[in-house]
């Protein structure tokens, strides 16, 4: 029998993980798959040709709902969908590394590829450039199964297999918060430079991220004192914190003619990652110190300076602040401020002497 020769197939081939090459073919660029190397008739057979017409004539019957092309140039329509823009632009930023990477590893292949199972080991594969770093990994999983979401929300798709992909990063850092010697340790060998940073992350419960975009333009008077209004980077919720004493030394001490609150060490503006390696040159000094004296605290390694952000909403619980207080303060959401709070409270020590000062009192009261 004669071998049918088809004109305008698009192919694609795929070295996946296991080093199996598996072949793809589409009915035209950007169009449906009608054929791939796991079928048991090969290219030229008259099964071949027949899943091709099949296929091609849905196509015409679709016609009023016309085939949305490559990967990169689905990629391109949802940076410039609502679903994208109306995020944070840190968000974005962030989005954009993982999206960049995804469109040069499959920008030139059909969409409509990921609606095969297969198309997963793929996924996979492209994401391990990331394995070195759990959370990365998994910010690339979130970033590629919403992207697909929306593809699919768009029809571009008719769904894909990337859904409730597990995670690597489990660490849960809710319950690790700095105990007030630790932070007094670091204190002790800070510079004055330093020592502002660490007032603002310990003082203000303020992220690596959001330390150094303060201005003056932030501070705002209240009826009682004052407040920094700012929206975070990353989510871009408002924050509103109150001007303790400290902060309020923080601010008034900011050298005159300098609009950033807090600056790196050598007065640029202080990036997030530097704000958590100067608070891991901290902790060094700090325990070496201790180390070498035979006094002081050892300060815990797993602690971070995001941690810290714990330790300013458990100063707001203890100090009776209510939900909400707590959750605009911190820039959080009603719910998730619920979920940390729950956790804070079981882990600060101070509470347990709090409760049973309180029990004593009611019992000498009723007694």
């Amino acid at each position: 029998m004669a071998r049918v020769e088809l004109k305008g197939v698009h192919r694609v081939r795929k070295v996946l993980a296991s080093g199996e090459v598996r072949e793809y073919h589409y009915v035209f660029r950007g169009g449906p798959k009608f054929w791939d190397s796991t079928m048991a008739f090969r290219p030229g057979d008259p099964d071949y040709a027949v899943a091709y017409v099949e296929v091609e004539k849905g196509v015409r019957l679709r016609a009023k709902v016309p085939s949305r092309g490559l990967t990169s140039e689905a990629i391109d329509r949802f940076i410039s969908s609502a679903q994208f823009t109306t995020k944070a632009e840190r968000t974005q930023k962030d989005y954009r590394k993982y999206l960049d990477a995804f469109a040069a590893e499959f920008g030139e292949d059909p969409i409509k590829m990921f609606e095969e199972r297969a198309v997963l080991s793929e996924i996979s594969e492209w994401k391990d450039k990331w394995a070195h770093s759990p959370k990365q990994y998994d910010y690339a999983t979130t970033v590629v199964t919403r992207f697909l979401n929306w593809c699919e929300e768009d029809s571009r798709i008719s769904g894909h297999y990337h859904k409730k992909i597990a995670r690597l990063y489990g660490s849960d850092r809710a319950e690790i918060i700095w105990l007030p010697d630790e932070l007094a340790a670091l204190r002790a060998v800070a510079t004055p430079l330093e020592a502002r940073i660490l007032d603002a992350a310990s003082e203000g419960g303020l992220t690596p991220q959001d330390i150094g975009i303060l201005t003056h333009d932030h501070v705002q008077r209240t009826p009682r004192g004052r407040r920094l209004l700012f929206r975070r980077t990353k989510s871009g919720k408002l924050q509103s914190i109150p001007v303790t004493p400290t902060l309020a030394r923080l601010i008034d001490t900011t050298p005159e003619g300098q609009n950033l609150l807090v600056t790196s060490l050598t007065g640029q503006r202080l990036t997030a990652h530097r704000a958590s390696q100067i608070i891991r040159d901290l902790k060094d000094r700090a325990n070496a110190k201790a180390k070498k004296g035979g006094t002081g605290i050892h300060v815990r390694d797993e602690l971070r300076l995001y941690d810290m952000r714990g330790t300013a909403a458990t100063e707001l619980l203890r100090a009776g602040c209510s939900l909400n207080e707590i959750a605009v303060t911190m820039g959080w959401g009603l719910r998730h401020a619920a979920n940390i709070i729950e956790k804070y409270a079981a882990v600060v020590p101070e509470v347990s002497d709090e409760v049973l000062a309180k029990l004593i009192a009611a019992r000498k009261e009723g007694g």
